[in-house]
């Protein structure tokens, strides 16, 4: 998600002004509606398994019915525990996933709070494994930490890589890019600053079979507005946290996406393919939620 005051991140003025703005209507609201402390105390903790059937036309059959378990944006840290990170790894090993994801954001200000984190993850248990790339405060913070701790705890994380799953008789292609770090602004300079991941995916595309499923996990969704030639089945995402605040006929004042609110949460059309956007399982400052759960995502492969 975005940057606190603790990162630097240029924002124009204008863009200053529309999320304070954004921050102050949802605030105004909840004061009105005596929610400051269910946003603070309840929702914050209040895990929602969401599973969702995603339709993919071409799908082989052998992949039919195939489970992934989506975890995102944990942001261990002040306002984040090892604990509660322990209670969202044990909701999920209950789902009896195939394959779990974990689409980035590990920590929050710090990468110290990478090895309790990394001891948590390490109980995750799937069938054909645990796979992560890292968000924008993981290179924020020390990438190469965070990936190593990662790793430490038997995790295989894709940095601008990809690999390959041989499953129920078919070949589930798994391609990792890395996040930038650049997160704010017009699209036209998400776009430049996001070239080389880019080039990169392209790169990585270059001699999968046509028949062989192929799922981007990147931690940012703006990116799927810039998908290269080549098939994607499916991409998954974190990163907008769905805004920490929706509003009754509003939605999320505050979204971080150079998109507005298409990338808030969800399942979504993107220009090339389907994009899933978990809400994440933590959340920064300030440290609310409401009317937006933290999220496990349970995803069901079926044929279109």
């Amino acid at each position: 998600m975005a940057a606190d005051q603790g990162t630097v991140w240029k924002v124009s003025r204008r863009s200053f002004m529309k999320l304070g703005c954004g921050w102050l209507l949802g605030g105004t609201v909840l004061g009105a509606l005596g929610g400051p402390a269910y946003a603070m105390q309840v929702e914050p903790r209040w895990i929602e398994v969401v599973r969702v059937d995603v339709p993919l036309p071409g799908l082989c059959r052998e992949l039919d019915g195939l489970t992934i378990a989506q975890l995102s944006d944990l942001h261990v840290g002040p306002h984040v525990s090892a604990g509660y990170v322990r209670r969202g790894v044990a909701l999920t090993n209950t789902l009896q996933a195939d394959l779990i994801i974990l689409t980035g954001d590990f920590v929050y200000r710090s990468a110290r709070y990478i090895e309790p984190c990394a001891q948590e993850l390490a109980s995750l248990q799937a069938k054909y494994g645990v796979y992560a790339v890292l968000g924008n405060h993981d290179i924020w913070t020390n990438a190469d930490e965070v990936a190593n701790n990662l790793r430490s705890a038997s995790l295989l994380v894709l940095r601008n890589q990809r690999h390959v799953l041989a499953m129920k008789g078919a070949r589930l292609w798994l391609l990792g890019i890395e996040d930038t770090g650049y997160t704010g602004g017009m699209f036209s300079d998400f776009r430049a600053m996001w070239k080389g991941a880019r080039d990169a995916l392209t790169g990585l595309l270059r001699g999968i079979p046509a028949a062989d499923f192929r799922l981007l996990l990147v931690h940012n969704p703006d990116f799927a507005e810039m998908l290269p030639q080549g098939r994607i089945d499916l991409v998954l995402c974190g990163h907008t946290h769905g805004g920490q605040v929706r509003l009754p006929f509003i939605g999320a004042p505050v979204v971080p996406s150079c998109i507005g609110q298409k990338y808030a949460s969800g399942l979504v059309c993107g220009p090339r393919t389907l994009v899933y956007v978990n809400r994440g399982l933590g959340l920064i400052a300030p440290p609310i939620r409401f009317l937006c759960r933290p999220e496990i995502t349970l995803l069901r492969l079926r044929c279109a």
